[in-house]
């Protein structure tokens, strides 16, 4: 393919024309999975068991956000979802994100690790509330907030401790 070099993915040849390039030149037997792959045709199947890395809320909002207070009564629902979720599975995490879309599409993220997992949702709110008045004042009109938490562990873990003693 790189011989090849095609500027766009719509110049790669068809498969149904018997193009060349196709049937022995330079894509062999992936001339097919290119030629169907491009067309957004993908029949591998979904692999929907893997474990999951964080758990998180958005909102687009139908106007534009400029004021503090509107972002935080917005904020709470979020912080709900998440922490509705952590309590149905049985998780919790330690790095709280934040993330604000403005009005022009620009994203900028705040997060905040903590040493061990976030214990209910109070302390998740705490945190994420105290990324989104530190972020205060906001250059521009906010489009978008989203509430994430990751470095998820199951609610009985235990946080890894180090171990400083002697050896023998």
């Amino acid at each position: 393919m790189r011989s090849f070099q095609p500027r766009f993915v719509c110049s790669i040849p068809s498969q149904e024309s018997g193009c060349r390039e196709c049937r022995l030149g330079n894509f062999r037997k992936a001339g097919a999975y290119y030629y169907w792959i491009s067309r957004g045709v993908d029949e591998r199947p979904v692999r929907a068991n893997r474990i999951r890395k964080s758990v998180g809320a958005e909102n687009t909002f139908s106007t534009d956000l400029t004021e503090l207070d509107a972002m935080l009564a917005e904020l709470e629902p979020l912080i709900d979802n998440v922490w509705r979720h952590c309590e149905s599975v049985g998780s919790r995490g330690r790095t709280v994100t934040l993330k604000i879309k403005f009005a022009d599409f620009e994203i900028i993220t705040r997060s905040r690790s903590v040493s061990s997992a976030v214990a209910d949702r109070g302390d998740l709110a705490r945190l994420a509330i105290a990324l989104l008045e530190n972020a205060m004042p906001l250059p521009k009109a906010v489009r978008l907030l989203e509430v994430s938490l990751s470095s998820l562990q199951g609610e009985n873990d235990t946080d890894p401790q180090l171990d400083f003693s002697e050896p023998d």
